[in-house]
């Protein structure tokens, strides 16, 4: 008797809902050892317009034990199901056949095509993906889906530090994103990601930030600047001419606190930053919803093609990481020097031009550029800034923001007027 079977209907049947196996393309099939049970709530479910009570179905079926609270999800349920029945489909398919390829083949055929079934076998069997969606029978549930972002959409969408690109973004950074803030070095990238950090923190949202370039009370300072425009200079060697307000602000910031900012620098990182130490902390603190990763080249990147290569399986893995766990994450990247040379061409005056880096100028991987669904490029110059939104599932690819760049009190801020959109 298949338990993951057992318990696949139990959680249809304890949460009453029978449309979800169509959801995920279940069928009498995928069924082995209780196909009878299963027919059973599929036309009683379509004749009363309800599943029925898991009382009805034990009483008419000793063969089915029903397993109250089931922890796994639908999803988990439907791949292990649909994982058995390829296993028996294949298994099914190389005994009616073997005997019938042995006689009409020489030996050496009828190993190969052997290890060919043997190696379909396992590829079926081993397969890591979760079933899609059947889209032709989930309208009650995109429905329900629409009506929950009236009222959660506050909660699916992070704002951006910026009026303008929240708006040009249609609400801001959606939870499950992977973001790439690109721009040249020593032009104030890692303040424009922690202006992005705090904003999210400021609004209730969890963030985790990966800072490899800062010690932890570099990182805290310009974080402190940022939300409380202390001067930073003065604040690295304690000559704050307020620091009876930088005490009662940081009061503020006791145990009591309900949202995380976790910031983990070189010191928290003995065996440097990977994949592994990112979903580990994930796991560990499920409050967050933004990562930041401030220096992607400095992340340990695995693998044995060459770190192009490297860097280029790193990013995949990190925008599955990103969807999986439902946060936003941003990767913050460089761009070459030979870049900002080819693009910043002086002016009449003699002044360097403003200008942030083209979607393509990438570093090391193109994978960057392609994974992330937002690529937010960036400039700075003499407290003069420049964000371009690169890329984007919204119609405003290519607008530019100026903005008011003043780091060391903690200023970044829109210089023109905000667009109607």
């Amino acid at each position: 008797m298949s338990m993951i079977e057992q318990q696949l209907l139990s959680k249809v049947l304890e949460e009453q809902n029978f449309h979800i196996l169509n959801k995920f393309n279940i069928k009498e099939s995928d069924f082995y050892t209780i196909p009878d049970v299963y027919n059973f709530i599929k036309d009683y479910s379509k004749e009363h317009g309800h599943t029925p009570d898991y009382r009805t179905v034990v009483a008419n079926y000793e063969s089915f034990n029903y397993m109250p609270e089931v922890a796994d999800s639908f999803a988990y349920l439907a791949k292990a199901v649909k994982n058995d029945t390829a296993k028996r489909g294949a298994v099914e398919l190389l005994q009616k056949e073997a005997g019938k390829k042995f006689s009409d083949m020489q030996g050496t055929d009828f190993i190969n095509w052997l290890a060919t079934e043997v190696a379909i076998l396992k590829d079926r069997t081993s397969a890591s993906s979760y079933l899609g969606e059947n889209f032709a029978v989930t309208g009650e549930e995109r429905w329900n889906t629409y009506n929950e972002s009236k009222i959660n959409r506050s909660f699916k969408f992070i704002p951006t530090p910026y009026e303008s690109l929240t708006k040009w973004l249609g609400g801001g950074f959606e939870i499950g994103d992977y973001v790439l803030i690109q721009a040249y070095t020593n032009r104030g990238k890692s303040w424009l990601a922690s202006h992005v950090g705090t904003t999210a923190w400021l609004n209730d949202f969890g963030v985790l930030h990966y800072s490899p370039e800062l010690s932890y009370v570099q990182q805290s300072q310009r974080n402190d600047t940022l939300i409380g425009h202390f001067n930073n200079a003065k604040l690295k060697v304690g000559e704050l001419t307020n620091e009876a307000e930088y005490k009662e602000y940081l009061d503020n910031f006791s145990p009591d606190g309900e949202v995380p900012y976790i910031i983990k620098t070189m010191e928290h990182l003995p065996q440097g930053l990977s994949i592994d130490v990112i979903e580990s902390d994930l796991s560990e603190n499920p409050e967050i919803k933004m990562v930041i990763i401030d220096g992607f080249n400095l992340m340990t990147h695995k693998g044995k093609n060459g770190n192009r290569d490297n860097m280029s399986n790193t990013s995949r893995q990190l925008r599955q990481l990103f969807a999986r766990y439902g946060v936003v994450g941003v990767n913050v990247h460089q761009t070459p020097t030979s870049a900002e040379k080819d693009n910043q061409n002086d002016d009449e005056t003699g002044s360097r031009i403003v200008k942030p880096p083209e979607v393509h100028q990438y570093s090391e991987t193109i994978a960057v550029i392609q994974d992330a669904c937002t690529v937010i490029s960036f400039d700075q110059y003499e407290g003069v800034g420049k964000i371009k939104l690169a890329k984007a599932r919204t119609p405003y690819v290519g607008r530019d923001l100026t903005l008011h760049c003043d780091f060391n009190h903690g200023y970044i801020r829109e210089a023109t007027a905000i667009d109607h959109i």
